[in-house]
């Protein structure tokens, strides 16, 4: 498992020739290709994704296809010298959402139904994770708070809670040495919106995991890009992550990455390195994956403009400035970690969420470079 002291860098990896429609329009060639060329800029993760409708297409089945894919992607991991963390219901994507069809009618987090598949998909997943030489571990879902305005009926945080709690407790009573993480995005930190708790996020999984988006967060807006901090957004959720442990435990940047459309003055290649460098100067981070691995191919119609241009490699496998420079700083992290904050603290309200008022009295603690502590 990933460990301050020993950091892991990676990325989620986005296949580039089908996105994650790979799983129906599956060639092993490319994916083979794509995780070399990722292994190629120093990684040594890739977070992957199912989706759900092609792995369940029925609440008591499992694609034995979808399945014996899932294993060639490890395969061919393993080949490239990467882990594999593997995240299992997604409904929510690259903001596309995604719903088995039997779904339809049933709330996702409270009914037996949709709670039972969703712990027979997790079970079948992690124990063929558990059994690969490349499983590094599971992760519940991808930013599962985002589906609640999606659900036919009213869902309340005790409803998300109890969901992420039963479904956290099968994975670890199937298999109890791999870990288990629950992604979700930057809101349960920074909002009141209805969304996981943050107690649950920073205790229940065995490494809190934080998406530090500077845009989605406001950070940039907020601050502006020509000012350092809007590049902070990491070490801000980071900081507020590890505030609500009550126990320290391992802290995952677990997406992070910056689309071409926000910024005008910063080149690309330093919003790339301010964003990891801050991210990675906080005591506790202990792993780092950029999102995203590739571009997007133009052709696939339908996503949002800035979906396309996330990437550190291309459509055709070449490093873009971006990668470069995302090779250059992590070589360089692995080699000399030092990591300090400031000699200042600040003292988040209790139950009070971490927004843009709180990272702006956060800002002004900051002292010689380095962030101050965040009770």
């Amino acid at each position: 498992m990933m460990t301050p002291d020993r950091p892991a860098f990676g990325v989620n990896y986005v296949p580039r020739e089908q996105w994650w429609n790979s799983w129906l329009d599956f060639d092993e060639k490319s994916i083979a290709e794509d995780l070399t060329a990722i292994a190629g800029l120093g990684c040594d993760h890739i977070r992957i994704q199912c989706l759900w409708p092609v792995f369940q297409p029925f609440p008591t089945s499992v694609s034995a296809s979808a399945m014996a894919r899932l294993s060639i992607v490890l395969d061919r991991a393993h080949d490239a010298g990467l882990d594999v963390w593997v995240t299992v219901l997604n409904g929510f994507l690259s903001g596309w959402v995604f719903r088995p069809p039997w779904l339809t009618r049933h709330n996702l987090f409270t009914d037996p139904l949709a709670v039972s598949a969703a712990g027979l998909l997790l079970r079948s997943v992690a124990e063929l994770v558990s059994a690969h030489p490349a499983g590094a571990g599971i992760d519940i879902g991808n930013e599962p708070n985002m589906l609640v305005g999606y659900e036919p009926q009213t869902v309340t945080q005790e409803d998300l809670d109890s969901w992420a709690r039963a479904l956290i407790g099968i994975v670890r009573s199937a298999t109890p040495d791999l870990p288990v993480v629950l992604g979700a995005d930057h809101q349960p930190w920074t909002t009141d919106q209805v969304g996981f708790s943050r107690a649950l996020l920073a205790n229940e999984p065995d490494i809190t995991t934080v998406h530090a988006w500077p845009y989605f967060s406001g950070f940039l807006g907020h601050f502006g890009e020509d000012n350092d901090l809007a590049w902070s957004i990491g070490a801000y959720l980071a900081q507020v992550a590890a505030a609500h442990q009550t126990t320290p435990r391992p802290i995952w940047v677990q997406e992070i990455g910056v689309a071409p459309e926000w910024i005008s003055s910063v080149g690309i290649e330093n919003a790339v390195e301010r964003l990891i460098r801050h991210a990675m100067s906080i005591p506790g981070v202990a792993g780092l994956s950029w999102w995203a691995s590739h571009d997007i191919r133009s052709d696939h119609g339908g996503f949002a403009e800035l979906e396309y241009g996330l990437g550190l490699l291309d459509v055709h496998n070449r490093v873009k400035p971006a990668g470069h420079r995302f090779a250059d700083v992590i070589a360089e992290l692995r080699a000399d970690q030092q990591r300090t904050l400031a000699p200042t603290s600040i003292r988040l309200p209790r139950d009070s969420p971490a927004d843009l008022d709180f990272a702006t009295h956060w800002s002004h603690k900051w002292s010689n470079g380095r962030p101050p502590q965040v009770l």
